[in-house]
């Protein structure tokens, strides 16, 4: 179905899911019919204003497009920074499906009369919603009765066997025992097994033969390297924000809250206390130093630009717009709602009230960012130093503004001058430190040396001891300078936030305080301690426990099975998708608690089903029943995510640098070899290779990768540096084979892990004979490769 056609059917909850949040979030502040007078007389939270910039159905014609396309230079919009790409193709899709907008239209908006209060919109009350199938509790159901009883090898087997026995169809037949290795090296390690590897298996005819193989994978070092990266698209991984601006510099220590998920995943950190770590292990007694790096989830979270010179209102409104980002990545990925929506107005589908939005931004409010040592520190100097740390790049960032910059505020000289005397002060007082803690004071030197036009935090990986995480800390704006907004930090405070009317910051209406969403609460759902945090990650393994489990077996079955149970991982909310097969995930999640909430359990549980072990091969009778296979009468056939398809060639190749850990590297570059999970993400300028190969956008949480087979992709597998200089190794590591027949099947062993097959063995012996009549240069051997390289054995899932 076209993306014109989704749009057009769904309507108004295209508008509420995916317009209407970014308007609220990214144009309000200046564009509102709630103040006083609004950038250029345009208001874009009602109907008539928004029409005055949107031709509907004629994308090109559209005002609001060419603004945030930011083709025109004199105009683009938001100014803080460019919307994401695929922010850009939501509003491209929903002007070309006619732009429809569910509000009503007030007849005086039309003739420029000021538009009335819009009424409140109303979604599933509290009372009901908390009858939503989503938030039930979970429990062990009873195998339901089926007739092959002998096709079942486990308890998720006799739920999937009902549906398709329901249906009149049948399983398909189990895969092959080479394919099998195969799917189970991609699935647990994210790379192909070798040639030796799939042979041992094979030979080996012992009846738990499989059950071995799956219990060597997930002991293997490499399972975190692979099933981390799947959390880091949950998590929004990436190690620089959107725009490159001063005020929102790069993470330099995002990877070490790379490695602490690798390490996690191996280790098989219960969930529970996995999401508890990256919400709150600094304020969590049992957590080590070391497991602070899991703040990285919250402290390399993308931030907007603030220039100071920027009004209050203005300035207030973008650091919103950052906590309105936190609410969305939390609740959207770890627990399927979409709290976000309530931004504006009370949720108008799910029981989500503008009060929980609220109350869970002052959580985020009362978090600040910032560079935590390594190594221990005592607390009271640790918190000073976190304050200092942000304080100092404020001053040194203001200083620079307006004294390197042709500045717009008046009278600047005195106010450089009061703020380097802070940094003079605050110097003073920090070199006190340097003997008890010289790293730290070393960390801060750069904010009283040499100045720094982009205030001396850069995005380049850095190895120094430190990591990217957050503390407690509530934030603030200062207008009482009318020409320099500043963003005051109070650490250990904690701030409960207003309900902003509309969303408008400049509307601010009744303080509510820092609580659980509501409808998930039992009892006082309100946080008393600190910020909160480690209060909201409780709760959500103990009041929303079901739904918690729900959401993380339904990612893990779609990462298995290469489509979830419930069909919108991150909405299991009335507008998301009800589950295919309710029974089962209610069960699977019910057992996934009793062990413990252990990844590695559930990994091996779904492998171990005859479902997970089918054949992907076609069927009419099952193409013409359930063409979509959301009866799981076969194993779904998709292509290689980007990782496991270039990490198999560079294994292949007998390239692979299988370091583990460290910095990250360009994996755009053809000398990078170490493996992809180690590759610089970037928000502002994702990697070609990445982009090519659709890596979610890290800017937002992923709900699941659409991976799609393009043009695109064959010109890189044809051109590249990189597929060149790995087709060239294959040939070096074959060159001493005796003849060319040899070559040919030791390619294939390197490649496919198999012996090629008499037929491919003669298309070879063309290929080579046509090419030599050519005339062509001994290059044919590299040009073969690289054609083993580019096939679909190659390039999809076994």
């Amino acid at each position: 179905m076209a993306a014109q056609q989704v749009v057009q059917q769904s309507g108004a909850d295209f508008f509420e899911s995916k317009i209407r949040p970014v308007l609220a979030g990214r144009c309000y502040t200046c564009h509102s019919s709630t103040l006083a007078t609004p950038m250029a007389g345009l208001t874009l939270d009602t109907k008539a204003g928004l029409a005055r910039v949107v031709s509907a159905g004629k994308p090109e014609q559209s005002r609001i497009l060419q603004a945030i396309r930011y083709t025109d230079p004199d105009l683009q919009m938001p100014p803080a920074g460019k919307l994401p790409d695929s922010v850009i193709a939501d509003f491209e899709q929903w002007i070309a499906a006619g732009a429809p907008d569910p509000r009503s239209m007030d007849p005086r908006a039309a003739t420029g009369a000021a538009s009335p209060t819009p009424a409140p919109l109303k979604g599933m009350s509290i009372e009901d919603g908390r009858k939503w199938w989503a938030f039930q509790p979970v429990r062990e159901i009873a195998a339901p009765k089926i007739k092959d009883a002998a096709w079942a090898e486990t308890k998720i087997d006799a739920f999937v066997l009902a549906k398709l026995e329901e249906k009149g169809l049948k399983p398909s037949p189990s895969a092959d025992k080479r394919t099998l290795v195969q799917r189970a090296y991609v699935d647990l390690i994210g790379m192909k097994p070798a040639y030796e590897e799939v042979e041992a298996f094979v030979n080996d005819k012992s009846p738990d033969a499989y059950e071995k193989l799956l219990d060597k994978l997930l002991a293997s070092q490499h399972y975190g390297e692979r099933w981390g990266r799947h959390w880091l698209d949950v998590a929004r991984y990436a190690e620089d924000n959107p725009t490159s601006e001063a005020t929102n510099p790069g993470y330099p220590y995002a990877w070490r809250y790379r490695d602490w998920v690798i390490e996690a995943f191996n280790q098989d950190v219960p969930y529970d206390r996995f999401v508890k770590l990256q919400l709150a292990a600094d304020l969590m007694e049992d957590a080590s130093r070391d497991d602070m790096r899991a703040l990285g989830y919250l402290g390399t979270a993308p931030i907007y630009h603030k220039d100071r010179r920027l009004s209050e209102e203005v300035t207030a409104g973008f650091m919103a717009d950052d906590w309105d980002e936190r609410v969305d990545a939390v609740s959207r990925g770890l627990l399927g709602m979409t709290v976000a929506c309530a931004r504006c107005h009370d949720h108008k589908f799910d029981p989500i009230l503008t009060k929980d939005y609220y109350g869970l931004v002052g959580v985020f409010a009362s978090t600040m960012r910032v560079e935590r040592p390594m190594f221990d520190v005592d607390p009271q100097t640790e918190q000073r130093y976190l304050w200092a740390q942000n304080q100092l790049f404020d001053l040194r960032y203001s200083v620079n503004l307006l004294t390197n910059e042709a500045s717009t505020v008046v009278s600047s000289e005195r106010r450089v001058e009061k703020w380097k005397a802070e940094i003079e002060s605050l110097k003073t007082e920090i070199e006190a430190w340097r003997d008890r803690y010289p790293k730290l004071v070393e960390s801060l030197e750069k904010y009283w040396t040499t100045p720094q036009r982009n205030g001396g935090r850069g995005a380049s990986a850095a190895p120094e001891p430190f990591m990217n995480a957050v503390y407690d800390a509530a934030q603030y704006t200062d207008g009482s300078d009318k020409q320099f907004t500043w963003i005051v930090v109070k650490p250990g405070e904690a701030r409960d936030f207003p309900v902003l009317q509309h969303g408008n910051v400049s509307s601010p209406g009744d303080i509510v305080p820092r609580h659980f969403p509501t409808v998930l609460a039992k009892g006082d759902a309100n946080f008393k301690i600190g910020s909160g945090r480690l209060e909201l990650a409780e709760r959500m393994f103990t009041d929303s426990a079901a739904l918690a489990a729900r959401v993380i077996v339904n990612r893990v079955w779609a990462w298995h099975f290469g489509r979830p149970l419930v069909g919108t991982p991150s909405d299991f909310g009335t507008q998301g998708e009800k589950p295919t097969h309710p029974e089962l995930l209610d069960d699977l999640s019910a057992r996934f608690i009793a062990h413990k909430w252990s990844i590695k359990w559930l990994n091996r549980e779904i492998m171990l089903s005859a479902a997970y072990r089918q054949s992907s091969r076609s069927r009419p009778e099952g193409e013409q029943a359930d063409q979509g296979n959301t009866l799981l009468w076969r194993m779904n056939p998709r292509r290689l995510d980007v990782e496991s398809y270039r990490d198999s060639i560079l294994r292949a190749a007998g390239t692979l640098n299988e370091q583990m850990y460290g910095p990250s590297e360009d994996v755009d570059r053809a000398t990078s070899v170490r493996r992809t999970v180690y590759g610089r993400v970037s928000r502002a300028r994702l990697s070609n290779l990445l982009k090519l190969y659709d890596f979610p956008d890290p800017a937002q949480t992923s709900p699941g990768r659409d991976l799609t087979t393009t043009s695109l992709q064959q010109l890189f597998v044809m051109n590249s540096a990189f597929i060149q200089g790995q087709s060239a190794a294959l040939v070096k590591a074959v060159q001493n084979e005796p003849d060319d027949e040899a070559k040919v099947r030791t390619l294939y062993r390197r490649i496919f892990s198999r012996d090629p097959s008499q037929k491919e063995l003669a298309l070879a012996t063309d290929y080579f004979a046509d090419y030599l009549r050519d005339g062509s240069k001994p290059d044919r051997w590299v040009r073969y490769a690289q054609a083993l390289l580019a096939t679909n054995e190659e390039i999809f899932w076994p």
